[in-house]
Protein backbone atom coordinates (compact mmCIF):
# COMPACT_ATOMS: atom_id res chain seq x y z
CA UNK A 1 0.00 0.00 0.00
CA UNK A 2 1.20 3.47 -0.98
CA UNK A 3 0.02 6.75 0.50
CA UNK A 4 0.05 9.80 -1.19
CA UNK A 5 -0.94 13.11 0.34
CA UNK A 6 -2.26 16.29 -2.08
CA UNK A 7 -3.64 19.94 -2.02
CA UNK A 8 -6.54 21.35 -3.71
CA UNK A 9 -5.77 25.38 -4.02
CA UNK A 10 -9.10 26.90 -4.74
CA UNK A 11 -9.68 29.29 -7.35
CA UNK A 12 -13.19 30.28 -6.01
CA UNK A 13 -15.21 30.44 -3.29
CA UNK A 14 -16.86 26.96 -1.64
CA UNK A 15 -20.31 25.96 -0.38
CA UNK A 16 -20.37 22.62 1.75
CA UNK A 17 -23.44 22.44 3.23
CA UNK A 18 -25.83 19.89 4.73
CA UNK A 19 -29.43 19.25 3.35
CA UNK A 20 -31.91 21.70 4.41
CA UNK A 21 -33.22 25.48 3.83
CA UNK A 22 -30.49 27.10 6.09
CA UNK A 23 -27.98 28.04 3.17
CA UNK A 24 -25.84 30.50 5.23
CA UNK A 25 -24.77 27.67 6.89
CA UNK A 26 -21.37 26.00 6.01
CA UNK A 27 -18.77 23.74 6.45
CA UNK A 28 -14.59 24.44 5.60
CA UNK A 29 -14.04 20.29 4.92
CA UNK A 30 -15.45 17.96 2.75
CA UNK A 31 -16.15 14.59 4.00
CA UNK A 32 -15.37 11.16 2.41
CA UNK A 33 -18.23 10.10 0.97
CA UNK A 34 -18.76 13.35 -0.88
CA UNK A 35 -15.55 13.19 -2.60
CA UNK A 36 -15.70 9.64 -3.33
CA UNK A 37 -19.29 10.58 -5.06
CA UNK A 38 -18.23 13.33 -7.35
CA UNK A 39 -15.14 10.98 -8.34
CA UNK A 40 -17.56 8.35 -9.68
CA UNK A 41 -19.86 11.47 -11.56
CA UNK A 42 -16.46 12.81 -12.98
CA UNK A 43 -15.26 9.46 -14.08
CA UNK A 44 -18.88 9.18 -15.43
CA UNK A 45 -19.16 12.22 -17.31
CA UNK A 46 -15.83 12.30 -19.00
CA UNK A 47 -14.99 8.56 -19.43
CA UNK A 48 -18.84 7.16 -19.38
CA UNK A 49 -21.15 5.42 -17.29
CA UNK A 50 -19.64 1.87 -18.14
CA UNK A 51 -16.72 2.83 -16.79
CA UNK A 52 -17.96 4.80 -13.76
CA UNK A 53 -19.91 1.29 -13.16
CA UNK A 54 -16.40 -0.45 -13.25
CA UNK A 55 -14.92 1.45 -10.54
CA UNK A 56 -17.96 0.97 -8.42
CA UNK A 57 -17.69 -2.85 -9.00
CA UNK A 58 -14.37 -2.98 -7.59
CA UNK A 59 -14.84 -0.65 -4.58
CA UNK A 60 -17.93 -3.07 -3.74
CA UNK A 61 -15.45 -6.08 -3.40
CA UNK A 62 -12.07 -4.49 -2.96
CA UNK A 63 -11.70 -0.90 -3.03
CA UNK A 64 -8.16 -0.04 -5.16
CA UNK A 65 -7.69 3.02 -2.99
CA UNK A 66 -8.91 4.62 0.83
CA UNK A 67 -10.05 7.83 0.71
CA UNK A 68 -9.42 10.26 4.03
CA UNK A 69 -11.75 13.38 4.15
CA UNK A 70 -10.47 16.79 3.14
CA UNK A 71 -8.90 19.31 5.72
CA UNK A 72 -7.49 22.59 6.37
CA UNK A 73 -3.94 23.23 5.03
CA UNK A 74 -2.22 26.80 6.32
CA UNK A 75 1.05 27.03 4.41
CA UNK A 76 2.88 24.49 6.09
CA UNK A 77 1.00 22.99 8.77
CA UNK A 78 -1.89 20.49 8.26
CA UNK A 79 -4.58 20.01 10.81
CA UNK A 80 -6.41 17.24 11.65
CA UNK A 81 -10.09 16.56 13.86
CA UNK A 82 -8.66 16.32 17.73
CA UNK A 83 -9.70 12.57 18.52
CA UNK A 84 -12.51 12.18 20.68
CA UNK A 85 -10.35 10.14 23.30
CA UNK A 86 -9.03 12.16 25.83
CA UNK A 87 -9.36 9.78 28.93
CA UNK A 88 -5.18 9.36 29.17
CA UNK A 89 -5.30 13.15 30.31
CA UNK A 90 -4.87 13.42 34.01
CA UNK A 91 -7.68 14.92 36.30
CA UNK A 92 -5.57 17.47 37.55
CA UNK A 93 -5.45 19.09 33.64
CA UNK A 94 -8.71 18.79 33.41
CA UNK A 95 -9.46 20.56 36.72
CA UNK A 96 -7.30 23.56 35.44
CA UNK A 97 -8.27 23.95 31.68
CA UNK A 98 -11.08 21.05 31.23
CA UNK A 99 -13.13 24.31 29.37
CA UNK A 100 -10.08 25.82 27.00
CA UNK A 101 -9.96 21.71 26.07
CA UNK A 102 -13.23 20.89 24.88
CA UNK A 103 -13.12 24.31 22.97
CA UNK A 104 -9.76 22.96 20.71
CA UNK A 105 -11.75 20.80 17.58
CA UNK A 106 -8.60 20.73 15.59
CA UNK A 107 -5.38 19.85 15.61
CA UNK A 108 -1.94 20.66 14.14
CA UNK A 109 -0.42 17.51 12.67
CA UNK A 110 2.56 17.74 15.03
CA UNK A 111 -0.14 17.96 18.28
CA UNK A 112 -1.79 15.42 16.90
CA UNK A 113 0.87 12.93 16.69
CA UNK A 114 1.57 13.84 20.37
CA UNK A 115 -2.01 13.38 21.16
CA UNK A 116 -1.73 9.90 19.35
CA UNK A 117 1.18 8.65 21.73
CA UNK A 118 -0.17 10.16 24.54
CA UNK A 119 2.30 12.66 25.70
CA UNK A 120 0.46 15.45 26.85
CA UNK A 121 0.94 15.51 30.07
CA UNK A 122 1.08 19.25 31.25
CA UNK A 123 -0.92 22.10 31.34
CA UNK A 124 1.75 24.43 29.17
CA UNK A 125 0.85 21.26 26.43
CA UNK A 126 -2.58 22.11 25.88
CA UNK A 127 -1.61 25.98 25.95
CA UNK A 128 0.47 25.31 23.41
CA UNK A 129 -1.88 23.13 21.47
CA UNK A 130 -4.14 26.06 21.48
CA UNK A 131 -1.93 28.47 20.54
CA UNK A 132 -1.17 26.29 17.26
CA UNK A 133 -4.74 25.60 16.73
CA UNK A 134 -5.67 29.33 16.21
CA UNK A 135 -3.85 29.09 12.62
CA UNK A 136 -6.98 27.44 11.76
CA UNK A 137 -9.18 30.02 11.98
CA UNK A 138 -7.07 32.03 10.11
CA UNK A 139 -7.26 29.60 6.52
CA UNK A 140 -10.40 31.21 5.67
CA UNK A 141 -13.45 33.86 6.31
CA UNK A 142 -16.68 33.27 5.79
CA UNK A 143 -19.05 34.73 3.90
CA UNK A 144 -23.26 35.01 3.24
CA UNK A 145 -24.00 36.41 0.05
CA UNK A 146 -28.31 37.22 -0.64
CA UNK A 147 -29.44 35.96 -3.54
CA UNK A 148 -32.63 35.87 -5.47
CA UNK A 149 -35.65 33.31 -6.31
CA UNK A 150 -38.29 33.67 -9.02
CA UNK A 151 -41.57 32.01 -7.82
CA UNK A 152 -42.37 29.85 -11.59
CA UNK A 153 -46.26 30.53 -10.36
CA UNK A 154 -46.59 34.29 -9.83
CA UNK A 155 -43.58 35.47 -10.82
CA UNK A 156 -42.75 36.88 -7.36
CA UNK A 157 -39.48 37.18 -6.25
CA UNK A 158 -37.88 36.70 -2.45
CA UNK A 159 -34.60 37.12 -0.94
CA UNK A 160 -32.62 34.44 0.60
CA UNK A 161 -29.08 33.92 2.16
CA UNK A 162 -26.04 31.55 0.65
CA UNK A 163 -23.23 30.77 3.42
CA UNK A 164 -20.08 30.27 1.61
CA UNK A 165 -16.07 29.99 2.59
CA UNK A 166 -13.14 32.05 1.22
CA UNK A 167 -9.62 30.60 1.72
CA UNK A 168 -6.65 32.65 2.41
CA UNK A 169 -3.70 32.50 -0.60
CA UNK A 170 -1.73 29.93 1.12
CA UNK A 171 -4.67 28.36 2.25
CA UNK A 172 -6.95 25.61 1.13
CA UNK A 173 -8.08 21.92 1.75
CA UNK A 174 -5.54 18.31 1.71
CA UNK A 175 -6.52 14.82 1.23
CA UNK A 176 -4.28 11.79 1.92
CA UNK A 177 -5.27 8.71 -0.36
CA UNK A 178 -4.30 5.39 0.30
CA UNK A 179 -3.38 3.23 -3.21
CA UNK A 180 -4.17 -0.90 -2.94
CA UNK A 181 -3.81 -0.86 -6.42
CA UNK A 182 -0.77 1.54 -7.68
CA UNK A 183 -2.72 1.26 -11.08
CA UNK A 184 -4.95 3.53 -10.08
CA UNK A 185 -2.21 6.22 -8.99
CA UNK A 186 -2.15 7.86 -12.22
CA UNK A 187 -5.86 7.66 -12.78
CA UNK A 188 -6.87 9.34 -9.41
CA UNK A 189 -4.24 11.88 -10.44
CA UNK A 190 -5.98 13.03 -13.70
CA UNK A 191 -10.10 12.20 -12.47
CA UNK A 192 -9.06 15.01 -9.43
CA UNK A 193 -7.64 17.62 -12.01
CA UNK A 194 -10.55 17.33 -13.82
CA UNK A 195 -12.70 17.70 -11.00
CA UNK A 196 -11.19 20.88 -10.13
CA UNK A 197 -12.35 22.14 -13.62
CA UNK A 198 -15.86 21.66 -12.70
CA UNK A 199 -15.77 21.58 -9.08
CA UNK A 200 -16.55 20.23 -5.65
CA UNK A 201 -19.19 21.14 -3.15
CA UNK A 202 -22.71 22.97 -3.99
CA UNK A 203 -23.40 26.28 -6.19
CA UNK A 204 -21.20 25.08 -8.98
CA UNK A 205 -23.49 26.70 -11.05
CA UNK A 206 -21.98 30.27 -9.55
CA UNK A 207 -18.67 28.89 -10.68
CA UNK A 208 -17.81 27.73 -6.62
CA UNK A 209 -16.03 24.76 -5.60
CA UNK A 210 -12.90 25.13 -9.01
CA UNK A 211 -9.89 24.08 -7.78
CA UNK A 212 -6.28 23.19 -8.70
CA UNK A 213 -4.09 20.04 -7.95
CA UNK A 214 -0.96 20.80 -6.23
CA UNK A 215 1.42 18.58 -4.34
CA UNK A 216 0.23 15.07 -5.41
CA UNK A 217 3.20 13.16 -3.99
CA UNK A 218 3.76 10.20 -1.20
CA UNK A 219 3.50 11.38 2.05
CA UNK A 220 6.46 12.81 3.83
CA UNK A 221 7.14 15.08 6.73
CA UNK A 222 4.73 14.85 9.94
CA UNK A 223 2.30 12.86 7.80
CA UNK A 224 4.59 10.10 7.05
CA UNK A 225 5.17 9.78 10.76
CA UNK A 226 1.52 10.13 11.43
CA UNK A 227 0.77 7.57 9.13
CA UNK A 228 3.37 5.01 10.48
CA UNK A 229 2.90 5.61 14.14
CA UNK A 230 3.11 3.05 16.72
CA UNK A 231 -0.17 3.61 18.44
CA UNK A 232 -2.67 2.29 21.18
CA UNK A 233 -5.66 3.45 19.23
CA UNK A 234 -7.05 3.96 15.14
CA UNK A 235 -8.31 7.54 14.85
CA UNK A 236 -10.75 7.99 11.96
CA UNK A 237 -9.50 10.58 9.09
CA UNK A 238 -12.77 9.78 7.04
CA UNK A 239 -16.49 9.06 7.28
CA UNK A 240 -16.81 4.78 8.15
CA UNK A 241 -20.05 2.81 7.93
CA UNK A 242 -19.16 -0.76 9.30
CA UNK A 243 -19.51 -3.36 7.08
CA UNK A 244 -21.84 -6.80 7.58
CA UNK A 245 -19.15 -8.81 8.93
CA UNK A 246 -17.61 -5.94 11.16
CA UNK A 247 -21.46 -4.52 13.29
CA UNK A 248 -21.29 -8.01 15.72
CA UNK A 249 -17.70 -7.12 17.06
CA UNK A 250 -17.52 -3.02 16.16
CA UNK A 251 -18.77 -2.41 19.95
CA UNK A 252 -15.82 -4.09 21.51
CA UNK A 253 -13.67 -2.39 19.14
CA UNK A 254 -14.80 1.18 20.26
CA UNK A 255 -13.21 3.83 22.00
CA UNK A 256 -14.81 7.02 21.37
CA UNK A 257 -17.28 8.09 18.97
CA UNK A 258 -19.87 10.84 17.17
CA UNK A 259 -22.30 9.86 14.57
CA UNK A 260 -23.11 12.09 11.52
CA UNK A 261 -26.51 11.55 9.62
CA UNK A 262 -26.17 12.78 6.31
CA UNK A 263 -29.15 12.96 3.22
CA UNK A 264 -29.03 14.98 0.45
CA UNK A 265 -30.23 15.20 -3.62
CA UNK A 266 -29.61 12.71 -6.35
CA UNK A 267 -26.47 14.02 -8.76
CA UNK A 268 -26.01 11.91 -11.88
CA UNK A 269 -23.73 12.93 -14.14
CA UNK A 270 -24.47 16.62 -14.90
CA UNK A 271 -27.97 16.11 -13.97
CA UNK A 272 -29.32 17.42 -10.56
CA UNK A 273 -32.40 14.89 -9.87
CA UNK A 274 -35.68 15.43 -8.22
CA UNK A 275 -34.68 12.52 -5.61
CA UNK A 276 -33.36 12.42 -2.50
CA UNK A 277 -31.03 9.19 -1.33
CA UNK A 278 -31.37 7.21 1.39
CA UNK A 279 -30.15 9.00 4.70
CA UNK A 280 -26.89 7.06 6.22
CA UNK A 281 -25.79 7.18 9.37
CA UNK A 282 -21.40 7.51 9.94
CA UNK A 283 -18.94 7.05 12.83
CA UNK A 284 -17.45 11.10 12.52
CA UNK A 285 -14.26 11.68 11.79
CA UNK A 286 -12.06 12.24 15.34
CA UNK A 287 -13.75 8.49 16.22
CA UNK A 288 -11.21 6.49 18.19
CA UNK A 289 -11.22 2.44 17.90
CA UNK A 290 -9.09 -0.04 19.94
CA UNK A 291 -8.65 -2.08 16.44
CA UNK A 292 -8.17 -1.17 12.59
CA UNK A 293 -11.92 -1.20 10.41
CA UNK A 294 -12.58 -1.91 7.10
CA UNK A 295 -15.73 -0.28 6.08
CA UNK A 296 -17.95 -0.92 2.90
CA UNK A 297 -19.86 1.03 0.16
CA UNK A 298 -23.41 1.61 1.17
CA UNK A 299 -27.13 1.38 -1.26
CA UNK A 300 -28.59 4.36 -0.44
CA UNK A 301 -30.64 4.37 -3.77
CA UNK A 302 -34.54 5.24 -2.95
CA UNK A 303 -37.05 2.83 -2.99
CA UNK A 304 -39.45 3.00 -5.75
CA UNK A 305 -37.32 5.81 -7.89
CA UNK A 306 -39.02 6.08 -11.56
CA UNK A 307 -36.43 3.94 -13.59
CA UNK A 308 -36.87 7.10 -16.75
CA UNK A 309 -35.53 9.46 -14.20
CA UNK A 310 -32.97 7.19 -12.42
CA UNK A 311 -31.36 4.58 -14.13
CA UNK A 312 -28.53 3.15 -11.95
CA UNK A 313 -27.88 2.58 -8.08
CA UNK A 314 -26.67 5.13 -5.97
CA UNK A 315 -24.08 4.54 -3.39
CA UNK A 316 -22.17 6.72 -0.44
CA UNK A 317 -18.45 5.74 0.64
CA UNK A 318 -18.46 4.56 4.20
CA UNK A 319 -14.58 2.61 3.82
CA UNK A 320 -12.55 3.68 6.82
CA UNK A 321 -9.12 5.89 7.03
CA UNK A 322 -7.13 5.71 10.10
CA UNK A 323 -4.56 6.89 11.69
CA UNK A 324 -2.09 4.93 11.77
CA UNK A 325 -3.38 2.64 8.70
CA UNK A 326 -2.68 -0.96 8.86
CA UNK A 327 -3.79 -3.16 5.51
Amino acid sequence: MVIYSYKLHFKTPVHFGETGIYLENVEERFSSDSLFSALINTVSNYYGEKESEKWIDKFENNPPFLLSSLFIYNSDKYFLPKPLDDSFISREIRKKIGKELKKIRWLEAKDFLLWQKRQITKVEDIEKIKINSERYSDAFKREIRPRVTIDRITSQSSIYFCGSIKFQREAGLYGMVAFRDTDFIERFRIVMKLLGQTGIGGERTYGYGMFELKDFKPIDGVLKKLMESDTEGFTLLSLYTPSNTEIDDLVQKIVAYEIKIKKGWITSGRTALPLKRKSLGFIKEGSVFSKPLRGCLVDVTPENAPPDILKHKVYRYGYAFTVPLKE
